[in-house]
């Protein structure tokens, strides 16, 4: 696995939460889909945190196999969302022959090794056993990418409803950047991302402290 625990290295960074579709069996031997947030802790084990009172928890804890299917298309985490899929969505992973979706781009294949007890979230520590990918490049979707964009699509309108007296508006964008904020810090604390949030609310800051009269607004 050397060689398949340095490119999950170079996809995905420690400690960001990830969106992905976990696919396992039931304790019937049907399979099982759900829309799942995973990411790697420090040593590169596979966590998640599925609800305890969820059939998914129940399944993995049990059947003690799971595969997170990666996609770029939101589409797919719809679907599964809405029931939209069945039987034929679904074929046999490489190498534990447990349910993948057909059309995932990327999937890992864990076995869980450790389950840290928690009364609603426990944390389930799996251990990446094999991987298929269909695509070279590969971006997993996080949201911690889609609130910096948002958060930074935001602060570009501060001094601009500051300006235009526009206080109710300023009022909710400085609220919708405060909630990017805290979702960056639970999904991605102390990344990249985390950086960049903080350099956003630097500019913010500036703009809110801005005097018209000096530089034109870009």
């Amino acid at each position: 696995m050397k060689k398949s625990e340095e490119l999950i290295k170079r996809i995905f960074i420690p400690n960001v939460i990830y969106e992905g579709i976990l696919t396992c069996y039931s304790i019937e031997k049907s399979p099982h889909a759900a829309n799942m947030g995973f990411s790697f802790n420090d040593k590169f084990k596979l966590i998640i945190k599925p609800f305890k009172n969820t059939r998914t928890y129940e399944y993995v804890s049990k059947m003690k196999q799971a595969v997170i299917n990666i996609f770029n298309d939101v589409k797919y985490f719809y679907e599964v969302n809405f029931g939209k899929i069945n039987e034929k969505s679904f074929n046999l992973s490489r190498m534990l022959k447990i349910p993948k979706l057909k059309d995932s781009i990327f999937y890992l294949e864990c076995q869980l090794e450790e389950i840290e007890e928690d009364q609603i979230r426990p944390k389930l520590v799996m251990n990446v056993v094999n991987f298929v990918s269909k695509k070279t490049h590969l971006k997993p979707i996080t949201r911690a990418e889609f609130a910096v964009l948002e958060a930074l699509i935001h602060s570009t309108r501060v001094r601009v409803f500051k300006e235009l007296n526009m206080q109710e508006e300023l009022e909710n964008l400085l609220s919708l950047v405060d909630y990017y904020e805290r979702l960056i810090k639970r999904v991605a604390p102390n990344t990249l991302y985390d950086n960049m949030m903080f350099e956003i609310d630097l500019k913010i800051q500036d703009e809110l402290r801005y005097e018209k009269g000096k530089d034109k607004n870009t």
